[in-house]
């Protein structure tokens, strides 16, 4: 063959495969136009929010898919050179789900409860029976699950790209519950041509499974959307879930740190029944009290007059000089053990401030002071409270806790019987600080002093010098050291937080953007809080003698607080919509399963049936079972998909859902004999943190 002949041939099989390329092109447009329709038509049933979204939406100016030699869509994201797939989208999603599916990636708690032995309570029993059995489960050392079954409780999908991906894995795996995340709407927008998303929402709906997308969000809507729906849905959706990163980008890789850094928060503050049942007692015999309950009024100004809400941190002891100068022109909230690091630098507080519900809490106020002393203060609190905690003080007022069985149960009660619905106090947890900086905000004052409220632990102190925690052996014991987390200083210093703490500190600052009017300083060290101005202890200025103080005080009491009464029957407590509850419960966990995705179907059922009450006019309820239903599935269910072995998985599975059965039977039985006794769990006991 001549020189000039192979040229010829060249350029004919350049002209042949331009002329393929446009005929790809084309029958893509005609196919991607149709896809695009019919999958804002499914948008608009199951997802009307993201359809609107994506109709209003305006791509780049230099918006393309480009179409690859196997026929699909390929995308350059902005600020990227190159394409998400290469020349066969499909077969390099297939080959990377191969690998990544043979081998997975899944979220794991490890459960270990550590009840005491002491603690009778129904709860604590039935959780040290089942960290019992966990744990001769684990001895046995079975092998751990690696290739993903082809049911699995949940996906977590990070970066969908052009949503190959879910088509792909969907083929030969379910999942009960399936989180997409892609930060880039251009790319979820392209996505839409490329992917029949109609099919996957119809598929996933048909199996009675649920998808959920958060798109283009950033990274705190991210994180925020997850936890509110694991609040929705139960936190037993994340529990165990497959991880799956389908393409890398700094904002999917930073939507995933996200996810693992927060996980510890989906698996807060569950409650469980003795909580929810001695809550509800409380509340109910608190209301035939001297007690005045929060309330909002209708105008509500902003108060002049700072407030000093003070912690038992490490950082007290550096700001006890400035609140002794200043105690006469602000008002002083202290915030639990708090008030005794106080009385040692002769501050006085104006509130003491308290949260738990056990009788801990009354035996720690015995054991800090003379019970005469109280009798001169005034008391801020929750609706849970243990009952003759209220008798020591001056006067007490008190505020729906929520989301609680008493402040469910009692919202209803009012709105019937007086037509008026009283508010709970937001972000009133997990910590007394929480509680205190939420009746400060909630009450409108205008300027917020934080003093000794670090959220952490300073130098390895953990609270005030002063405190009770560094002077009574008893107290000692009961502080929590799991300090693993390194927060940022307010001023000079990191902090080390635990679970708990960094919790109370996110919700800190969950709560301080309810209000951009009001002032809040940070004083001293500790860590940061957003939304808080940091202060050097001797920056502080107070105006001196601006307001009266006692009169503030007074107008505080008379403005938010209210007495109300109700009437409690056997009717509106549901004693027999609780057997039934339990009775339903129990006839599903009776039910025979062969399978994981049948035991697993147990579950969901179950916890249906619980989240179906949520919103009800016997709505307590949900909150009386909830905790101890949350408690129980979480390591159910990662039991069950832990090992490799199924028919290890299913007998280890039996024993759990036996206890749970037993737990609920006996929940059935003390709900009418417990509605109205208080909590029995004091410090001649080993301390556990509640409430």
């Amino acid at each position: 063959m001549t020189e000039l002949e192979q040229l010829l041939q060249q350029a004919e099989s350049a002209l042949a495969a331009l002329m393929e390329q446009n005929e790809r092109e084309r029958q893509f447009a005609i196919e991607s136009r149709i896809r695009f329709a019919e999958n804002i038509r499914a948008f608009e049933k199951y997802y009307p929010d993201i359809a609107n979204t994506i109709k209003e939406y305006q791509p780049s100016k230099d918006f393309k898919i480009l179409v690859t030699a196997s026929g699909h869509g390929n995308f350059v994201p902005k600020n990227v050179r190159v394409p998400i797939y290469s020349d066969n989208p499909l077969q390099q999603t297939r080959e990377q789900l191969e690998k990544n599916t043979s081998k997975g990636y899944y979220s794991l708690t490890k459960y270990g409860f550590g009840v005491s032995n002491k603690d009778m309570r129904i709860h604590s029993r039935y959780m040290a029976k089942l960290d019992n059995k966990i744990k001769s489960i684990a001895d046995q050392q079975p092998e751990p699950l690696s290739a993903l079954p082809k049911h699995f409780p949940t996906a977590m999908i990070f970066g969908v790209g052009l949503g190959y991906v879910v088509s792909l894995l969907l083929e030969k795996h379910s999942f009960d519950y399936i989180f997409i995340t892609e930060p880039d709407l251009e790319i979820f927008y392209a996505s839409l041509f490329c992917t029949d998303w109609a099919a996957i929402i119809e598929q996933v709906d048909k199996a009675g499974n649920t998808l959920f997308l958060q798109i283009g969000l950033e990274i705190k809507e991210f994180f925020a959307s997850v936890y509110q729906i694991s609040m929705d849905i139960g936190a037993y959706s994340l529990i165990r879930a497959f991880c799956y990163q389908h393409y890398p980008s700094v904002e999917v890789n930073e939507q995933i740190a996200e996810f693992f850094n927060r996980y510890y928060e989906i698996q807060a503050g569950y409650g469980f029944y003795n909580d929810a049942i001695t809550g509800l007692a409380h509340c109910l015999k608190n209301y035939q009290s001297k007690a005045h309950f929060f309330t909002l009024p209708s105008v509500r100004k902003h108060i002049d007059m700072p407030v000093v809400v003070v912690g038992n941190g490490p950082s007290l002891d550096d700001g006890a000089e400035i609140l002794r100068e200043i105690q006469q022109d602000v008002i002083i909230f202290a915030a639990g053990t708090a008030l005794g690091s106080l009385a040692k630098h002769g501050i006085k507080a104006d509130f003491h401030v308290l949260v738990e519900r056990p009788k801990s809490t009354y035996d720690a106020l015995l054991d800090s002071f003379d019970p005469s002393y109280y009798s001169d203060l005034n008391l801020l609190a929750v609706d849970v409270i243990y009952p003759d905690v209220i008798p020591m003080y001056k006067w007490a007022g008190l505020a729906l806790k929520g989301p609680e069985a008493s402040t469910v149960f009692t919202q209803i009660l009012l709105l019937e019987d007086q037509k008026m619905l009283i508010p709970s106090l937001p972000f009133s947890g997990p910590l007394v600080a929480n509680t205190a900086m939420s009746y400060a905000m909630s009450m409108g004052f205008k300027e917020i002093y934080l003093f000794g409220v670090d959220n952490g632990y300073l130098n390895g102190k953990t609270h005030s010098a002063n405190s009770i925690y560094a002077s009574n052996e008893n107290y000692k014991k009961i502080i929590d050291k799991g300090a693993v987390y390194k927060l940022k200083g307010n001023l000079t210093q990191e902090v080390m937080s635990t679970n708990l703490l960094k919790l109370a500190h996110k919700f800190m600052e969950s709560l301080l953007k309810m209000d951009k009017k009001v002032f809040v300083y940070n004083v001293g060290e500790g860590a940061f809080i957003e939304g808080a101005l940091p202060v050097k202890e001797e920056d502080v200025f107070i105006s001196k003698g601006r307001v009266d103080k006692a009169q503030i005080i007074e107008q505080v009491k008379q403005k938010f607080f209210v007495k109300h009464e109700f009437h409690v029957t056997a009717e509106r407590l549901g004693f027999t919509q609780f057997d039934e509850l339990c009775d339903h419960l129990n006839a599903i966990a009776s039910e025979p399963f062969n399978t994981r995705q049948q035991a697993s179907d147990l579950l969901k059922r179950q916890a249906r049936c619980v989240y179906a009450y949520r919103g009800s006019r016997h709505g307590h309820l949900f909150h009386v079972i909830k905790g101890s239903l949350l408690y129980f599935h979480s390591p159910m269910l990662t039991v069950l998909y832990q090992y490799q072995d199924d028919t290890f998985s299913l007998d280890s599975f039996a024993y759990l859902l036996a206890i749970w059965r037993d737990y609920v039977d006996e929940m059935k039985r003390d709900y009418r004999q417990s509605w109205n006794k208080n909590c029995d769990w004091g410090m001649d006991m080993e301390f556990l943190t509640a409430g």
